[in-house]
């Protein structure tokens, strides 16, 4: 039997979904003030 291999094209897509994973982690993982600058809340006052 022949081994299978993934084609550049499974490859790339592969990697595209890691990256999207990766970068919605690293949001998930933001301070707290950072997401209420995301949400628009202006009024609050960051913790210094």
């Amino acid at each position: 039997m022949t081994e299978q291999r993934p084609s550049q094209a499974e490859v790339a897509n592969m990697a595209g979904v890691i990256e999207r994973l990766a970068g919605e982690l690293a949001l998930a993982e933001e301070p707290a003030c950072f997401i209420v600058a995301l949400e628009g809340e202006e009024d609050a006052a960051p913790d210094a």
